[in-house]
Order: C-alpha cells, then sequence, then structure tokens
C-alpha cells in the first residue's frame, strides 16, 4: 500500500467521529475498501467488465415497503443504493421509520472478490456486535444472497431470493434456526424515484 493511501486509512480510523455508529461504519468502510481497492487493481484482467452490473439497476431512488409488525404498529423500510470507488463498491443503507422518525438499521458494501470470482458483500447490523459475511448469485431470474452472520449470535443467519419486475421487488427471507432453514419473512418494496 503507498504512504499517501496508508495515511488516508490511519486518520479515517482514528478520526474522533469513528465513536458514533456512522462514524465507525465509515472506519470500516475505508479499512475494507482501501486494501480490496489496491487488490482489484492488481486483479483487473480476472474480473469482468462490470462484475457489479447484477446489481446495478438497485442505484437510483429509494426502495420502500411498508410493514406492520408484532403489536400493530406500522413501520416502513427504505434502502438506498449508491456507487463508490468508480462502481467497484455499492453502498446499500437501510433505515426504518417508526412514529415519523427515521432510523439507520443496517448498512451492506457489496464487492465483487476476486479470490472468489464472486460478488460477496458485508452486512453491518445497527444491532452491534456482529456483522454478515454473504455472497450474491444471480439464478433462475433471481438474485440469491446468502449471509453467516459473525459476532451476534442472537441474529440467526439468513437466505434471500429477491425477484424483481420494473419497480416492484420481493424479498422472501428465510431464517437458520436450530440448523434448519425457515421461513421469516416476505417483503414487498417498490422504487420510488
Amino acid at each position: 500500500m503507498n504512504p499517501s493511501r496508508r495515511r488516508s486509512l490511519r486518520l479515517a480510523l482514528a478520526w474522533p467521529a469513528c465513536a458514533s455508529i456512522t462514524g465507525r461504519l465509515a472506519g470500516i468502510a475505508a479499512g475494507l475498501a482501501v486494501p480490496a481497492a489496491a487488490f482489484a487493481q492488481r486483479a483487473d484482467a480476472a474480473a469482468p467488465a462490470q462484475p457489479l452490473a447484477p446489481l446495478a439497476h438497485w442505484v437510483g431512488g429509494e426502495w420502500v415497503g411498508h410493514f406492520e409488525v408484532p403489536g400493530g404498529r406500522k413501520v416502513t423500510l427504505v434502502r438506498t443504493y449508491q456507487w463508490s470507488f468508480d462502481q467497484r463498491l455499492l453502498v446499500g443503507r437501510s433505515f426504518g421509520e417508526v412514529d415519523g422518525k427515521r432510523r439507520q438499521s443496517r448498512e451492506v458494501l457489496f464487492f465483487w472478490n476476486p479470490a472468489t470470482r464472486r460478488i460477496e458483500f458485508h452486512d453491518f447490523l445497527d444491532q452491534g456486535g456482529g456483522y454478515g459475511a454473504g455472497v450474491v448469485e444471480v439464478r433462475d431470474g433471481a438474485i440469491l444472497m446468502d449471509v453467516k452472520i459473525v459476532g451476534n449470535p442472537g441474529h440467526p443467519d439468513w437466505r434471500a431470493r429477491i425477484t424483481e419486475a420494473g419497480d416492484d421487488q420481493v424479498i422472501e427471507v428465510e431464517a437458520l434456526k436450530d440448523g434448519k432453514w425457515g421461513p421469516f419473512g416476505k417483503y414487498a418494496y417498490r422504487r420510488q424515484r
């Protein structure tokens, strides 16, 4: 790693704003992205021309879903996506809105891993104490995601099947419990531009 990147990484990780959740996530993102970017530059010949192309249509607008949680409360979930590092990193952010208050619930970093030759992601959860490490696969007209949660035994590993038609999206999630996969939820979203 060249000296200016090393200095930037040290500054990102040491900056006082890292005490906040957003700051810590930015520090983590910087720590993950700098080495990944340096590795990706050396392995460009191995990567497809647009390795994150299967997810590119998520960028733009907000993906919004309205749900009812136990107890009858209404919750709105909002997901946004934006490019970083010349479209080598896709950053997804999810927010929950309850009683008119919006709060970030997760941050997901999607990237091409040249060693495994697949799209992978890190899913940082607002519950703290852990994150998800997962893979993305496109098969049979759907986007499939599979994630292992690390460092948070209270949160199950999960997998999802995402089907899309235009600006409509349905995410069917299964969770691992007692060594068996079972239904966790079905979530419908619509893109608002």
